[in-house]
């Protein structure tokens, strides 16, 4: 690794001439490590306690949209049954409306919900720019949003 640049939350790695991201921690934050059982959907999970957690800062379509099947299964390839880290910033609401849990879901270094916009199969929404609380990964979740369409963009 010749040089490593941290912006934020997210470290950019310069690896011979490529350059890949890392998750990395916020550290005003706080984590738990639990287990996958189930995904609802692109942007919903269920963890090993039974509790229902939605990503901060990503939309996926609902049920019968264009995308809900292709997010889900891409949600549900990524972390069905793996152990995730899930990162509470502490700077938006601990539950939304429906009592789900508001987290990042990271797995193996992955931010969950970045590679979903990344892959144009979710959106950035639901922070400062929508009237939320602003969360620490939304510059980045915008500026990976504005660079990929989706598969009903096309």
């Amino acid at each position: 690794m010749r040089t490593a640049t941290i912006l934020g939350l997210i470290g950019l790695v310069v690896a011979g001439g490529v350059v890949t991201a890392a998750v990395i921690d916020d550290p005003a934050g706080t984590t738990r490590r639990t287990t996958v059982t189930r995904v609802v959907d692109g942007d919903t999970v269920e963890i090993a306690s039974g509790q229902h957690v939605r990503l901060i800062g990503v939309d996926t379509p609902e049920r019968g949209a264009c995308g809900y099947d292709a997010s889900t299964k891409a949600m549900r390839r990524m972390v069905q049954g793996r152990r995730v880290v899930l990162v509470d910033p502490g700077s938006v609401q601990d539950r939304d409306t429906y009592g789900r849990l508001l987290r990042f879901v990271d797995v193996a270094g992955r931010d969950a919900g970045l590679a979903q916009i990344r892959s144009g199969l979710a959106t950035a929404r639901y922070d400062s720019r929508d009237g939320f609380d602003p969360h620490p990964r939304e510059d980045q979740y915008h500026l990976a949003d504005r660079h990929h369409d989706g598969p009903c963009d096309r």
